[in-house]
């Protein structure tokens, strides 16, 4: 930190006293062992991989805090940054959502968008997603969220931005236990018996050396999310209820399957360790799992004679569920180093998904023949990066990074014929299979140039070489070894901020990223149980141009304003095309969306606190030959309106917290076909509630109750999303 001489490391979150119009805490974005300080008046983060004040950096930053997250009732890690201005995170089925389900300012997909926890990406080897079942929230003391292009520093993948969580160590002995409790107001209407439970513990030992481990268990007997549908009544049988199909056409209502139920596990074990001389290491590791399934169907069609039924062949097969399950093991190292000018850091992480499996019926409603797809794949990043601060206080000064990168990704889907997909082990013959390896190397530079007190510049560029090799697909139709591609992407990124006046930062920067197609995208054709996917081997880099310009200013004492604009130009968009029976991969030619987000917040004394913001985002597909029907329809997942508004009160040891979240309505067909509302596969505008009340006594424990969904909002994310329910929760800290 030029102002009190502290270089900092990744992996800390680092205190320090500044002059008082430099603000007074910098922390350390992308931390791998992030411990908290005691919270001063003005927080500050850095935008690149060494510290930088929240004034100077050039692009959009924002912080969510421990007491913000602590005031919330977190059920997955997409929780903490919903409120986030610019994000979305889709409802789903609330705690049975396994995807993060995100968008970031105008760039849909959760895919183009890089996750960290503790700076390791989650991002999954085979499809690019982030899978968050089993990825507890429990430790989480910070999440950053950097809007925008961030290909120049962190690669593919960054297409939207990065978010890292960042999660405790501990600074002397510790240990905590909490348990909780939950169901719906209204059986049926949201995941009923839901229980968690989750323990830690740790230390820090007078030679230096941290070591922090912990456990979390959730699971819910689940409730009955999925509906069957159908565009006729099916031949004779009575009882299906009329309704409207997303499409806007009349249908029926013919039930819904089981009650789905979920169960995951985790597990952490982080170690770090300042030596003598300041070279420091950390280790980690983390374990995650998933499984998911379906009870008894339920069905409203009924025989001439009054028997329960589930219809002719093709109708019996919508009410059939599926099991499900996922494991990975995420293993992370890494060490630096002071060399005299600068600071060396070498980083290394290896990702195992041993199982990611999901069944498929092709016949019967509680049993008949199927398939069943387990896709294990690995994931290995390995960074070295050094940085310095150069210059002269005359010419000013220089954050430079020099660094290289080697990011490799193996996957290796197989599906088998189940004789019943009620019994996996009812395996027979291969069916089909989908294998493959993807490489990037890459070399990058950065430079924050603090021209003056009040300007700085900054400039940064890397260089991506992307290949796919060992590609291979076998279908019914035969075995095909796919060419080995190679590409290469620049990805360059320029960026100032001004602060003409005290409390006012003035910021704007351009820039541009790319995602390489996954392995999932290139070779899996899919076949599910009312639609069918097809793989495109030929699929290009899909790449964003944008450019933002924004303005923030703390005018009087606890307050904030932010505006921001922002413009995505997307070519080569990766997506599914088709709304019916068969669909396929393409590249679409090319899509834009921009928009304008405002937040407001205001910090009391006493630790109240009130946040207001909004996101207005225009999308729109430009061009595309190989689907014309979506040109001029809005992307798919991008809500054009968001708001959401809060307030947290503390009163001694007694917190309240009460939130409100809207979001308009999405489509999720490229020729936006699916227009209704109020009905099962539609997205819904909606607008919900939350609170939570929570009390702590002196000898560390805190006992919570929340309500999600205050007002019993009925609406649809796809599925039936969750109703008004509670949830009790009793924690013990030491």
């Amino acid at each position: 930190c030029s102002a009190c001489g502290d270089a900092g490391r990744e992996g800390i979150v680092v205190s320090c006293r500044l002059p008082r119009s430099a603000g007074v805490v910098a922390g350390v974005l992308f931390s791998a062992a992030g411990y908290a300080a005691e919270p001063l008046p003005t927080m500050v983060v850095t935008a690149t991989r060494a510290p930088l004040l929240l004034e100077h950096a050039t692009g959009d930053v924002t912080l969510v805090s421990e007491s913000e997250i602590a005031a919330r009732h977190v059920q997955r890690l997409s929780d903490i940054i919903k409120f986030v201005p610019g994000v979305f995170t889709a409802p789903g089925k609330g705690v049975l959502q396994s995807f993060s389900g995100f968008a970031l300012r105008g760039v849909p997909d959760d895919r183009r968008t890089l996750l960290l926890v503790d700076g390791v990406p989650m991002n999954d080897g085979y499809t690019g997603s982030t899978y968050l079942g089993g990825l507890a929230a429990d430790s989480v003391i910070q999440a950053e969220v950097l809007s925008g292009p961030m290909s120049s520093m962190f690669g593919g993948s960054a297409m939207g931005g990065v978010v890292n969580f960042v999660t405790r160590m501990p600074q002397a002995p510790e240990f905590g236990l909490t348990l909780g409790y939950g169901d719906p107001f209204d059986r049926g209407t949201a995941p009923e018996s839901v229980s968690r439970a989750a323990l830690h513990a740790g230390t820090r030992l007078d030679n230096g050396l941290a070591l922090r481990a912990t456990a979390h268990w959730a699971g819910t007997r689940g409730y009955r999310a999925d509906w069957v549908t159908a565009a006729t009544n099916p031949a004779g049988t009575t009882g299906a209820q009329p309704l409207t199909l997303e499409t806007g056409a009349a249908g029926f209502h013919l039930g819904k399957k089981g009650e789905n139920s979920w169960q995951e596990n985790s597990a952490t074990l982080k170690l770090e360790q300042t030596l003598t001389g300041g070279t420091h290491w950390q280790l980690g590791w983390q374990w995650q799992t998933y499984d998911f399934g379906f009870g008894a169907p339920e069905t409203y069609l009924r025989t001439a004679a009054g028997a329960s039924t589930f219809g002719a062949a093709a109708t019996a097969l919508g009410f059939a569920g599926n099991d499900g399950g996922f494991a990975r093991q995420v293993v992370n190292g890494g060490v630096d180093a002071d060399l005299g000018v600068g600071r060396a850091y070498l980083r290394a992480n290896y990702s195992r998904t041993a199982e990611n499996f999901s069944i498929t019926p092709t016949a019967g409603a509680t049993s008949g023949a199927g398939r069943i797809t387990d896709s294990p794949a690995q994931s290995l990043n390995l960074d070295a990066y050094w940085t310095a601060a150069l210059g002269t206080a005359t010419l000013g000064t220089h954050g430079l990074t020099l660094g290289v990168s080697h990011h490799q990704d193996r996957a290796d889907s197989q599906t088998y014929t189940l004789s019943n997909w009620a019994d996996p082990a009812s395996r027979t013959t291969r069916y089909s299979q989908a294998t493959g390896k993807t490489t990037l190397l890459a070399a990058y530079v950065q430079d924050e140039w603090q021209l003056t007190p009040i300007v700085t510049l900054q400039a940064g560029l890397r260089r991506d070489h992307w290949q796919h090799h060992e590609g291979y697909s076998l279908d019914p139709t035969g075995a095909v070894n796919h060419p080995e591609r190679t590409a290469s992407a620049w990805s360059p990124k320029l960026g100032a901020s001004l602060r003409p006046l005290a409390g006012l930062t003035l910021r704007a920067s351009a820039g541009t990223a790319f995602r390489a197609p996954s392995i999932y995208d290139l070779y899996r054709s899919a076949k599910f149980t009312t639609y069918s996917i097809t793989a495109n081997p030929a699929l290009k880099p899909e790449t964003v141009r944008t450019w933002d310009a924004g303005a923030e200013w703390r005018g009087w004492a606890g307050g904030e304003v932010r505006l921001g604009v922002f413009n995505n130009d997307l070519r080569d968009l990766i997506y599914v095309q088709g709304s019916g029976a068969a669909r396929t991969r393409i590249n679409a030619g090319r899509a834009e969306s921009h928009g304008v987000t405002f937040s407001f917040n205001q910090n009391f004394s006493a630790g109240h606190r009130f946040f207001a913001n909004m996101t207005r985002t225009l999308s729109e597909m430009k061009e595309n030959s190989v689907s014309p029907t979506s040109v001029g329809k809005r992307l798919t997942g991008l809500p054009d309106k968001q708001a959401s508004a809060g307030i947290e009160a503390r009163h001694g040891a007694l917190t309240l917290s009460a939130s409100a979240r809207y979001a308009g309505k999405q489509f999720s067909t490229d020729d936006n076909s699916d227009t209704a509302s109020h009905t099962y596969k539609a997205y819904d505008a909606y607008t919900v509630a939350d609170l939570k009340l929570s009390y702590r006594w002196e000898r560390g424990v805190t006992a919570s109750f929340s309500v999600d969904n205050l007002f019993d909002r009925d609406y649809f994310s796809y599925y039936a999303a969750p109703r008004r329910s509670w949830f009790a929760e009793l924690s013990y800290q030491y």
